[in-house]
């Protein structure tokens, strides 16, 4: 018997599949659960999402005042924002990225970061961990974040 399916019944089942594909990869092993792995932890309070694959760490420094270090996350590509964003469609998925980033962190205890140097911009590459899993896989569950080989750049609008 052939079941003929609504406009949101397809919806709903393309949403679905979509959950079911997780993204596709498979989750990153938390390197900074390995013996002799020099890791910095901060309370998730002291990061805040920027973007999908760029986080602010805000502690205090030696003189009490307030230090920002920027993380950029090693092997993970988001959508961007604003003028770095290459089309209306990039956009509005980064500011979903961001918000979704946001209430991860929210919902989350402590972060963990490998870092390992820094990129063009000055920020510090690292890979990061919330509560021991990856951040980058788990924005990639909700299709928000995309493994990336290093110097390429995602198409967030094809």
């Amino acid at each position: 018997m052939k079941t003929l399916m609504t406009g949101a019944g397809i919806a709903a089942h393309i949403l679905a599949l979509a959950g079911c594909n997780s993204g596709g990869y498979d989750q990153p092993a938390n390197l900074c659960a390995e013996a002799g792995t020099r890791c910095v932890s901060v309370p998730v309070r002291d990061l805040l999402a920027v973007d999908g694959d760029t986080f602010e760490l805000r502690r205090l420094n030696a003189r009490g005042g307030e230090e920002r270090v920027r993380l950029r996350l090693i092997g993970w590509d988001s959508p961007e924002t604003g003028d770095a964003a290459r089309c209306p469609e990039e956009d509005a998925l980064g500011q979903k990225t961001e918000a979704r980033a946001r209430a991860l962190f929210s919902a989350g205890s402590k972060v963990t970061f490998l870092p390992e140097g820094a990129d063009q911009y000055g920020r510090t590459r690292a890979h990061v961990y919330l509560d021991g899993t990856h951040v980058g896989w788990l924005l990639s569950k909700d299709g928000l974040a995309r493994p990336l080989e290093e110097g390429r750049q995602v198409d967030w609008c094809g």
